[in-house]
């Protein structure tokens, strides 16, 4: 649970979501490039690898991924219970917020990702 409770609130209104407008598979790698490439320079060197195998070279690839034995994103829950989502969000049971120790994934964008997972995932427009 986030010792923030905030941030949990902000993620059970999933209205707040509603404003996103369409969200595609290259704005969602965009968002976690950057969060990566944020922590790299604020710790001045590369992850170590982890409990977890994230990775996302391709959308299936994140959605494969797994953090503590669960699916980073599992068919048929929504974007805001994924362990994607919470993971950047807030801390999952004893493990800290994701990437550990920060910087963090501003709100604005995890909507972003909570929109793009909720509307099926989508490569690009059709």
């Amino acid at each position: 649970m986030s010792t923030d409770p905030s941030v949990n609130n902000q993620l059970d209104n999933s209205e707040d979501n509603l404003s996103v407008g369409p969200v595609y598979w290259p704005r969602v790698k965009e968002i976690l490039d950057h969060i990566m490439e944020r922590w790299i320079e604020r710790w001045g060197r590369n992850p170590l690898p982890g409990i977890h195998a994230y990775y996302w070279e391709t959308r299936d690839e994140l959605a494969d991924s797994v953090l503590s034995g669960v699916r980073a994103i599992e068919p048929g829950v929504e974007g805001k219970d994924t362990q994607l989502v919470r993971s950047l969000a807030r801390t999952v049971l004893t493990f800290g917020r994701m990437p550990l120790r920060g910087p963090f994934v501003p709100r604005e964008e995890i909507d972003e990702i909570i929109s793009w997972i909720d509307a099926g995932m989508p490569e690009g427009p059709e």
